[in-house]
């Protein structure tokens, strides 16, 4: 008890939270009920197996003195005695004998009685009382007594003994202990069950086994299972409660104080789960603060990588031209082109610009993969092109040269699709090239129709490679839209593809005659479709308008 009362003292007293919230309380209150129910059940139990082996015990004996006395009878003369006739030396000899029999085996009663067929009244042949049994008066030979004060059970008893000859066996409690009754039926010489024989037994020992059953075995019990819970409870606080309060103590501790603990974890020893879960929480604190320095570091160098990042995310939109009608000397060519990258900077880009007086070249680009490496890759390819484009090359030529110089030294493995093309302004005709772009889509008078041709391989794909120029004749209010498959790819959540027979549907109905409208038009209709999926690739859009 003392051990057990210094860990109380420990746990609760000393930590002072002594709330029912906590582990310390409920487990310990818990287990007591659980014990204080078990041992309630256990006695109830116990109680019940011994009442029934008692009653069993009891049973058995009024059998046997019942059939005992069964035998003083003679069974022959019952109805007789019945009907009326008076008591003779047979009667008066069975009589002493049952008497004799009533107190040697201390019965309270026994009697033998013959019921009318009705059951509403009943003749007593014999009658025997214990001399112990206050106010017990002896019923006389032909006596007729009234069935009809009992209860409907006690009548189908009685019937059943008749009837069918089946014993019948009642055990009656109360305050003195109660009583057995036992009723067997009286056969004749021809079989017939002619009365009913009852031995009445009083079961005084019923208040001495409760008695000696309080006193033995509950209070044992309970004295047992006060003890085992008292060394349960010591137990329990000393090797399991203790050690989670001071884990919980020191898990707060670490929230507290920002990923440190203290060395009170040490006093948890062992190999058990505890033990283990201590150590955790160890390694846990240092791994944390570690964690807690990296993240330190990291956070400060993801904050100057962002903040580069936006330098080049400026860097990049301010390559691409960005002034709307580009040229006011040039008033027959409006163009209009957005590019949004789908991080903070990306690999496609669009360019146009006078090669002389009377050329004009334009250019959509889409580099493969994302981020820096395809911006680095973007801007070597712009340049390329353009450079290119300036010393006077046809569109093909052009494409032919920029392959080579983009194939040198590639090892990163990007490539380039681009569509390319070259307007006479004075004539109309675009000569223009695809090394594996996605096809413009060109209005011409009330038609709008991709304009195909074969594409080549994409730029930076393999060296040596031989481009197809081609060419149309744009007329005045002619369109061309150019753009990046990022328009085509878009996706919804069903991981469906906005794709190009949607795109060319909705370029047909739109009605503006503003191109800058019309491409904000456009990209209304792919947010429309992906409904909140967030951009993947890099969406470039350009529209081209030969103006009357």
């Amino acid at each position: 008890m003392d051990f057990t009362w210094k860990v109380f003292y420990t746990v609760f007293m000393k930590q002072k939270k002594f709330t029912f919230a906590s582990l310390s309380v409920r487990l310990p209150l818990y287990l007591a009920l659980f014990c204080i129910i078990l041992s309630a059940v256990n006695g109830i139990i116990g109680y019940r197996v011994f009442k029934s082996l008692f009653e069993r015990q009891y049973r058995d004996i009024t059998e046997q003195i019942a059939a005992t006395a069964l035998s003083y009878l003679d069974v022959e003369r019952i109805k007789d005695y019945a009907a009326g006739a008076p008591a003779d030396d047979e009667w008066y000899d069975a009589d002493s004998k049952l008497d004799t029999l009533t107190r040697t085996t201390r019965l309270a009663y026994i009697y033998v009685t013959v019921p009318d067929e009705e059951f509403e009244n009943r003749v007593y042949i014999y009658d025997t009382v214990h001399p112990e049994v206050t106010n017990g008066k002896k019923i006389e030979l032909g006596k007729v007594a009234s069935l009809k004060k009992y209860d409907e059970e006690y009548i189908r008893n009685l019937k059943n003994v008749i009837l069918n000859g089946e014993p019948y066996i009642r055990f009656v409690y109360n305050s003195t202990g109660g009583h057995v009754t036992t009723s067997i039926p009286v056969k004749d010489s021809a079989g017939s069950n002619i009365a009913i024989m009852s031995v009445v037994k009083p079961m005084s020992e019923v208040q001495d086994f409760k008695k000696s059953y309080r006193t033995v075995v509950a209070l044992s019990s309970a004295l047992i299972t006060l003890l085992f819970v008292a060394f349960f409870i010591g137990l329990l606080m000393a090797k399991f409660v203790k050690p989670v309060a001071l884990i919980t103590n020191e898990t707060s501790h670490f929230a507290e104080h920002k990923g440190r603990i203290s060395d009170k974890l040490l006093k948890i020893r062992g190999k058990d789960e505890l033990g283990v879960l201590a150590r955790s929480i160890e390694k846990m604190s240092v791994d944390m603060n570690k964690y807690i320095e990296d993240l330190t570091h990291t956070t400060a160098e993801k904050e100057r990588l962002s903040a580069e990042l936006d330098v080049a995310t400026q860097i990049q939109a301010n390559m691409l031209p960005r002034i709307f009608p580009p040229y006011k000397e040039h008033p027959e060519l409006e163009l209009f082109a957005t590019m949004e990258p789908a991080k903070e900077v990306g690999g496609d880009f669009y360019d146009f610009f006078m090669v002389d007086g009377d050329h004009f070249a334009v250019t959509v680009g889409d580099v493969s993969g994302k981020g820096v490496p395809a911006a680095l890759f973007m801007v070597i390819a712009k340049t390329l092109i353009k450079n290119s484009i300036l010393q006077g090359l046809q569109p093909a030529q052009v494409f032919e040269r920029v392959n080579n110089e983009l194939c040198e030294g590639n090892d990163a493995g990007l490539f380039v699709t681009c569509w390319m093309g070259i307007l006479t302004i004075s004539t109309g005709e675009l000569k223009f090239v695809n090394a594996g772009h996605t096809f413009p889509i060109f209005h011409h008078a009330n038609s709008v129709e991709f304009l195909k041709s074969k594409p080549d391989l994409m730029l930076a794909g393999m060296e040596g490679m031989r481009y197809n120029e081609h060419s149309v004749t744009l007329e005045k209010g002619d369109r061309l839209f150019v753009y990046t498959d990022g328009v085509t790819e878009a996706t919804n959540a069903h991981e469906e593809l906005y794709g190009e027979e949607r795109l060319i549907r909705f370029l047909r109905k739109i009605e503006t005659a503003d191109i800058h409208k019309l491409l904000a038009e456009v990209r209304g209709d792919i947010d429309a479709f992906v409904d909140g999926v967030p951009q993947f690739d890099d969406i470039t859009m350009l529209e081209l308008l030969l103006k009357d």
